[in-house]
This record gives C-alpha cells, sequence and structure tokens, in this order.
C-alpha cells in the first residue's frame, strides 16, 4: 500500500501528488500503538522500500528509505514515545526536508545546480499555466518581465515552500492516523482541542529578527531570513486557522461549510494574509479569551 502510495504521483500527476503525502500511513497504522512497533516500522519501511526498487528502479527505493521511510521511522518513534504534536511535525518534517535536499544535491552536485534545477521547474510550470490559458482562448495578464520577477521571488522562497510542505504531509498523515484509528492506538492524546492551539509566544521575536534581517545587504542572508519570514508566517496562519475553526464551531456551522471557507481560504491570497494577520495579533489581542484575566485587570480598588 505504501509503495502505491508513494509512486502514485509518477502516476496521476495531481491526484497522485496527494496520495504520495499519504505513504507513511500505512506503516504508522501497521506498527504504532502495537507489540513490537518498532520491528514493524522497520519491516514495513524495508518492505515498501523493496516493492518501490522493483517496479522503480534501485534508486527509487533507495530515495523513498532516504526521504519518506526515513521520516517514517522518525513519526514512529516520537509517537511511541508520547511527543507532542508539534515537535512530530517539526523534527519529522526538517528530516523530510533535509533528506530532500541532499538527495537533490546529490542528483545536481551543487548548490547553484540544485538553484537552477528547482527554477527550470517552477518555469516549467509557468509554461504549463500559459498553455492552459491559451486552451481556454486567453492570454496571461502577467507581463514577461513580471513573470521573471516572479519566478525570481518563487525560486528564493523555494526552500521555505518545501519545508512547510514537509511539515503539512507529516501533520496529515497524523490527523488521518488519529481519525482512522478511532484515537484509540495512541496511548495518549495526541490531539485535543485544535482549535485552541496557539504559537509559542517566543515565536514573535523570530519573526521580528528575520525581517529585520531581509535589510541586510549580503544576499545568502537575505534569502535565508525571508525563508525563515515565511515560514514563521506560515505558523501564524495555522493560529489563524485555529481561530477561525474556534468560532465555527461556537457558531455550530456545519463542516461542509467549515470545509468551502477553508479552501478558499488557502487559495486566496489576501483572505490568507488577513488571518495570517489574525494568528499574529492573537498574541496581543487573544480574539478566543485563552489567557487568564489579569489580576490588574478590572480591579479599581486602587483608585477607590
Amino acid at each position: 500500500m505504501g509503495a502505491s502510495l508513494f509512486l502514485a504521483a509518477s502516476v496521476v500527476p495531481v491526484v497522485g501528488s496527494i496520495a504520495t503525502l499519504l505513504t507513511p500511513l500505512p506503516a504508522l497504522r501497521y506498527a504504532v500503538g502495537r507489540r513490537w512497533w518498532h520491528l514493524r516500522t522497520l519491516s514495513a519501511v524495508a518492505l515498501t522500500a523493496v516493492i518501490v526498487g522493483a517496479l522503480a528502479g534501485p534508486v527509487a527505493g533507495v530515495g523513498y528509505l532516504a526521504t519518506v521511510g526515513l521520516a517514517t521511522v522518525i513519526m514512529s518513534l516520537m509517537l511511541e514515545r508520547e511527543k507532542p504534536f508539534e515537535l512530530i511535525v517539526l523534527t519529522a518534517g526538517i528530516a523530510l526536508f533535509l533528506s530532500l535536499g541532499a538527495a537533490g544535491l546529490a542528483a545536481t552536485g551543487s548548490f547553484a545546480a540544485l538553484s537552477e534545477a528547482v527554477r527550470n521547474t517552477l518555469l516549467q510550470g509557468l509554461e504549463r499555466s500559459r498553455e492552459f490559458y491559451r486552451f481556454l482562448g486567453a492570454e496571461s495578464a502577467l507581463g514577461q518581465h513580471m513573470e521573471a520577477n516572479i519566478l525570481d521571488v518563487a525560486t528564493e522562497l523555494a526552500p521555505a515552500l518545501i519545508l512547510i510542505s514537509c511539515c503539512f504531509a507529516v501533520f496529515f498523515n497524523l490527523t488521518l492516523l488519529w481519525r482512522f484509528s478511532q484515537q484509540t492506538q495512541l496511548s495518549y492524546a495526541l490531539f485535543k482541542d485544535l482549535a485552541r492551539w496557539s504559537a509559542p509566544e517566543w515565536m514573535v521575536w523570530v519573526l521580528i529578527a528575520a525581517g529585520f534581517s531581509l535589510f541586510i545587504p549580503f544576499e545568502p542572508i537575505r534569502v535565508l531570513a525571508l525563508d525563515v519570514f515565511m515560514c514563521v508566517l506560515a505558523v501564524y496562519f495555522c493560529q489563524g486557522v485555529a481561530i477561525m475553526a474556534f468560532y465555527f464551531h461556537a457558531l455550530g456551522m456545519p463542516a461542509l461549510a467549515r470545509g468551502i471557507i477553508y479552501l478558499v481560504t488557502g487559495l486566496q491570497p489576501i483572505l490568507a494574509a488577513l488571518v495570517c494577520a489574525a494568528g499574529l495579533f492573537d498574541l496581543w489581542i487573544d480574539f478566543r479569551r485563552l489567557k487568564p484575566p489579569s489580576p490588574e485587570a478590572g480591579s479599581f480598588s486602587g483608585f477607590l
């Protein structure tokens, strides 16, 4: 099952890419919370690698082991040790990101060649979008200069976008494991109430430091700061979505309506920016009133 999910992206372009995100799920369901979980995890990952290697070649099998297989082992280990889901997402996501980066470097030979390969991939996607517009009988509204600028920014943001995608893939698998197991396969409450989730308060200082670093006239530091800035904004976007979920639950909104609003929020840049801003300013405004009231607030005895 895991092998077919891993190879789905090469067979079905769009739906297959979504299915590939679920590659760790079969191994996690087979191993986590069961006797001899460590042997179950390793055997499931090894068997999947063998099947992938038999179907797509030894390079693909090794690629699975070094990327998704590694992330699966880390997720299984941390679940058995009852780690919080944020730490699992961060650790397994970074491990997957670094392994993908190492695989890309091994294939291209240098950071410059890897950056050029990413740019060419983005350029191919841009060309496919042009062909789609031509198929509809229209032309892209973006000029060549604007497209070149977008391509440059997208290339700089590629590490952040890949890291965010890796973390989302880990979170997606954890969520489905929690749902499919009816919350009984795990020995602890992995997810409690996501509608009340908040980012650590110290993260705002990372955002501020990255924001100021954008003005440093040294290109490598500026690009690194841009990627860090984007990753922190993604965290605050998740907090903004949690605020939305809190009020949707309070209003008793139907699940279908909530799903549509979440989808639109993810696809509409302006709305996504507003949700991200809500997540950031929740640190001071406390939209959900989760913080205990200050003893000094509302007490006027000292002024009487």
